[in-house]
């Protein structure tokens, strides 16, 4: 009877243990989210203007959204110029109401109508890369441009110094885009005391910022263009090279293109700015998630940048960083 009774109280206990064992794991163990749309992702540029920056912005969404077992469709103008067709394209995402909206904005103000939209209909936005001018996003993933616009400046001014000639040129990329204009104040800040002659925009072709480049060459006292993206610096770079003007004319630029690494060996470029794509893509989809599952994300999350320099370039730390690995 004894032993009778001791068998019964193991089992009890063991049934217990079970139940709490049970509980733990379960509060340990993320929820799946479970979504009947895909999450969408409207981007400044695809197919028509490949950059080797959203290629690998791409990956990190698509890594992502493996990870967390969720879909997600990525749609975009061919060019970053046509800011009427991302508008068009947005408004048109918002009309299919998913849950959850990624934009990367071409345009501080013109997005922000787009943005308010969703809003009413209660889909959560978050941008990456450029924001837009509200408060509404749930959350802004991207590089702190004005703080990336600094490193430009500031190393700039180291190499200035180094040259007789004195003046310097600003080529960007869309005027009104949120990068734009923070890495352009950043310049600005970190070469308060020097003689900036001018910006000058390329609308993201590198072809227009290659003859921009070639006029600013006739202006012999410019010593020194800053780039603010990898199509406004590939273009400045050719023409610079074609020009056998890099021992004369310093150029940093910004992104990590496999031909900008190319010039940046051969010290056409000094330096550039490198970005985390990458991170900035899975994050945004990590995010999604989190607040879609009515946890509390941050408003604010800043990707990171490098000042990357021909010195530097092949340092062990940096090689995942600048030699990303194509998952395609």
């Amino acid at each position: 009877m004894k032993n009778w009774y001791l068998f019964l109280l193991s089992l009890v206990a063991a049934f217990v243990l079970f139940i709490v064992l049970s509980f733990f794991y379960n509060q340990n163990t993320p929820e799946e989210l479970e979504l009947s749309e895909p999450i969408r992702i409207v981007l400044k540029s695809i197919e028509g203007q490949p950059m080797d920056f959203w290629e690998v912005a791409t990956q990190g969404i698509d890594e992502a959204a493996k990870e967390f077992g969720i879909n997600v469709r990525i749609s975009g103008p061919r060019f970053e110029k046509e800011i009427n067709r991302q508008i068009n394209i947005m408004n048109a995402v918002i009309d299919e109401r998913p849950p959850l909206i990624v934009l990367a904005a071409n345009d501080y103000k013109r997005l922000v109508a787009s943005v308010e939209k969703a809003d009413s209909l209660g889909i959560p936005v978050i941008t990456i890369d450029s924001g837009v001018n509200s408060d509404i996003p749930v959350s802004f993933i991207a590089t702190n441009n004005i703080d990336a616009g600094e490193k430009a400046g500031e190393e700039m001014e180291r190499l200035i110094s180094l040259n007789s000639r004195k003046s310097i040129a600003i080529v960007s990329h869309i005027k009104e885009t949120a990068t734009a204009i923070d890495r352009e104040a950043g310049v600005r800040e970190a070469l308060g005391g020097e003689n900036i002659v001018g910006t000058w925009f390329c609308d993201v072709e590198p072809e227009k910022a290659y003859l921009i480049t070639m006029e600013l060459l006739k202006n012999e006292s410019i010593g020194g263009i800053v780039a603010l993206n990898e199509m406004a610096t590939l273009g400045v770079a050719r023409a610079i090279d074609e020009s056998r003007a890099s021992d004369r004319i310093f150029v940093v630029g910004f992104d990590n293109s496999v031909r900008e690494l190319a010039y940046l060996e051969e010290g056409i470029i000094k330096a550039t700015v490198v970005q985390r794509p990458y991170n900035m893509g899975y994050l945004s989809i990590k995010t999604a998630v989190e607040y879609l599952k009515g946890n509390k994300v941050e408003t604010f999350l800043d990707t990171g940048s490098i000042l990357i320099t021909k010195e530097n370039m092949f340092k062990r730390e940096y090689q995942e960083l600048l030699f990303p690995v194509s998952k395609k």
